[in-house]
């Protein structure tokens, strides 16, 4: 998987030396190649050109990616007051927005109305009057989805599960509560009902999960009469390790977008699609520097300057990744280490990370697929200040969030 990177003796992003890189910002650092943000944003577009298409910012929600994805003619999904200032930020309109969350404050709906955003995406029965208040006091209505739970339980960890029935997102459909809820909506008159808003769950390898979704949705649609929205969300993965084989975009949508044709009948809704990992996970790689290397009765530890605050999810979730020695890239990748990150917690980043017999202390260690989770996830754990990103594009790195310093984490803290 990391071959891409090798050119020469050397190893580049975006054309850009890594040396260039560490010498101006250090490690640990992020790294996104716009280039591969920008060809995942066009093979949705390609495979679904009249689909609705919105990028799901909770993935990753720097400036600089946003303003890719917009370049790329994409809409933007929030999921909270910071995201959708993010997207404003980065030069989306209200009307290009998509207001998301199972459990939004007073402010989030007031805002959402005024902007207005595109679509509210209802998540539980509180919502609907009090987004419905706050969009009458403006003389303005709001158009909004009801997320329904489709009783379909994903072949994925269960911490990032999210369709099947017993979930705190959305509304069932075999209890009845999604057709409540739709009813509820259809009282008020500064709501306008549009449709119906499903996501299944993450680091999904096909398509089949989705399908079955739809058809359910779809058998539940008939007692609404004409909808004119359905967005199936994200969840297509990504590669991680060797091993992993995500369908292709192409293959991934053709088979929701059959199953939308057979399960309405020929007149499906407009589809929508909500791709975050798919879009900017294999655009990063993050970058760490060896500290220690230690021997450990039969296995080597290798102990590098990041881990549980930079990229938690090996701890949420057991999430599997590969590493290589971007010191020593063209060397033999056969040794076993266990690549540990340097917390006060046994934060373990690779459980058997194969990277060159000579790998020591000052050698860099590359991490790929880490530009969906890493940054959006990021922590001050044992306050160690947060990594720079740095975005490489047509031979140029540009410095899109700079590293966090000592000073700023304390910015907001009194004594009394």
């Amino acid at each position: 998987m990391f071959e891409r990177f090798l050119v020469g003796p050397h190893l580049e992003f975006g054309g850009v030396k890594l040396e260039e890189i560490v010498d101006t910002v250090g490690t640990p650092v992020y790294i996104l190649d716009a280039a591969v943000i920008r060809a995942r944003c066009q093979a949705f577009r390609k495979a679904a050109p009249d689909a609705h298409l919105a990028y799901a910012s909770k993935a990753n929600s720097t400036l600089a990616v946003l303003d890719i994805v917009r370049q790329e003619g994409f809409d933007v999904d929030a999921a909270s007051m910071g995201e959708m200032e993010a997207a404003l930020r980065a030069g989306f309109k209200g009307p290009q927005i998509t207001l998301h969350g199972n459990a939004k404050n007073d402010a989030e709906l007031d805002s959402a109305a005024k902007l207005p955003v595109r679509r509210v995406v209802i998540d539980n029965a509180e919502e609907i009057d009090r987004l419905a208040l706050f969009s009458e006091a403006i003389k303005k209505k709001t158009s909004v989805l009801v997320r329904v739970a489709p009783g379909v339980d994903p072949k994925t960890h269960m911490a990032i599960s999210t369709g099947q029935e017993d979930t705190k997102f959305g509304f069932s459909l075999t209890s009845g509560a999604a057709l409540e809820a739709v009813k509820a909506i259809k009282k008020h008159k500064s709501l306008k009902f549009c449709g119906l808003h499903f996501h299944i769950g993450s680091q999904l390898m096909n398509s089949m999960d989705h399908v079955a979704a739809v058809k359910r949705v779809a058998s539940f649609a008939e007692e609404m009469g004409k909808i004119e929205d359905l967005v199936v969300g994200g969840g297509l993965g990504v590669r991680y390790t060797p091993e992993d084989e995500p369908q292709a975009i192409q293959h991934f949508v053709d088979s929701i977008m059959h199953a939308a044709e057979i399960g309405f009948k020929g007149k499906p809704p407009k589809i929508g699609f909500e791709p975050g990992r798919a879009i900017v996970g294999e655009a990063g790689t993050t970058i760490y520097r060896v500290m220690v290397r230690k021997q450990v009765g039969r296995k080597t530890y290798l102990t590098v300057d990041g881990g549980l605050a930079d990229n938690p999810r090996p701890q949420l979730y057991e999430a599997q990744y590969m590493a290589f020695n971007a010191t020593r890239p063209s060397e033999d990748h056969f040794k076993e280490f266990k690549l540990v990150g340097h917390h006060c917690e046994t934060d373990t980043l690779i459980e058997s990370a194969m990277l060159p017999k000579a790998t020591e202390v000052g050698d860099l260690i590359a991490v790929p697929s880490t530009g969906a989770y890493g940054a959006a996830m990021a922590s001050n754990y044992n306050r160690y200040p947060r990594p720079a990103t740095v975005v490489v594009e047509n031979r140029k790195a540009f410095i899109a969030v700079h590293r966090e310093t000592i000073d700023q984490m304390f910015v907001n803290e009194r004594l009394r």
